[in-house]
């Protein structure tokens, strides 16, 4: 039960006061050559960028964005194709162009260095944006998924005998956007709720019924179902970018890896698939957690990380 850094209940009950509520957060937005870009921002301090994945949209930091904006300037994007983002005509949700949809938001607010997390399908973009802008990304923070082109992706979404409902079968399926559309669209609440339960840690308490009917109605609008199926298509883009920058000039800058203790593990798989993109990486688990950490309280400071389990 040890993360770097103090791992302190009584820490747990002082950041829990006197939060200002995501929900009250303000609104940006952001508009870049092909889409306009929507995130919610608080808190004074360092800049500190949260990128989620699928599903989910800016809400994913709903509890911990609260806790890091009492000392840090927290901004939560959405994603392209993600909330209250736009759809890009083009189809392009590669890594490295969802990075440039970041760089944009950073350039807009004038940030010239920042702390990033990324999580599940952010973790992508997140180490993009690392590697082509190394000067910006003062430490990176990503959890929750195998980079494409690391070996560890490709061996998890390789269709397999062993695999059950417990399995990570959808990364092949919506990796194939018309047909996993076609057969979801009119079901996106029970696919979510399933989604949910399938990676969590505590099931169907993973996440409440009103956050549920939130991200049911987000990508249950036009043209959004198929854009988040769109991130899985881009796995083969995404894995000769990061194989290339892999081998050619590894981050420098500090790496923290994490996994969830149920879901990502053991910590040589988090090495394997995430740590591996730098030369200064460390890898954790987080306990009693699955892969929804949204909702693990994870402080940074300095780069020692404090986390206090609540729920995932």
């Amino acid at each position: 039960m040890h993360l770097p850094g103090l791992f302190s209940l009584l820490l747990a009950t002082q950041v829990l006061c006197d939060l200002t509520p995501f929900d009250e957060w303000k609104h940006l937005r952001v508009a870049l050559e092909d889409v306009s870009i929507h995130a919610r921002y608080h808190g004074t301090g360092p800049p500190i960028l949260l990128v989620h994945g699928f599903p989910q949209h800016s809400l994913t930091w709903h509890k911990i964005g609260p806790i890091l904006a009492q000392n840090y300037t927290v901004i939560a994007v959405d994603n392209r194709g993600c909330g209250s983002s736009t759809i890009p005509r083009n189809d392009d949700y590669s890594s490295e162009t969802v990075s440039n949809d970041l760089l944009g938001v950073l350039n807009f607010l004038k940030i010239n260095q920042t702390y990033v997390f990324g999580h599940d399908k952010g973790v992508g973009p997140s180490t993009a944006l690392a590697f082509k802008n190394r000067s910006l990304v003062k430490r990176l923070g990503i959890a929750e998924y195998a980079l494409p082109g690391t070996g560890t992706y490709e061996f998890a979404s390789n269709p397999s005998p062993e695999w059950d409902t417990y399995s990570n079968w959808q990364l092949a399926f919506f990796s194939v956007p018309d047909v996993a559309q076609f057969f979801i669209q009119g079901k996106e609440k029970e696919m979510l709720a399933w989604y949910f339960f399938h990676a969590s840690y505590t099931g169907n308490s993973a996440i409440s019924q009103d956050h549920l009917n939130t991200y049911t109605t987000e990508i249950s609008k036009p043209g959004y179902l198929r854009s988040g199926f769109g991130y899985f298509a881009e796995t083969g883009v995404d894995g000769k970018f990061f194989n290339a920058s892999i081998q050619s000039n590894k981050l420098t800058q500090p790496v923290l890896a994490l996994g969830g203790e149920t879901s990502f593990s053991p910590e040589t798989i988090v090495q394997a698939g995430l740590g591996v993109v730098g030369i200064n990486s460390s890898s954790e688990l987080i306990p009693k957690s699955g892969h929804w950490i949204g909702k693990s309280l994870i402080l940074f400071d300095s780069w020692d990380i404090s986390s206090i389990h609540t729920d995932a």
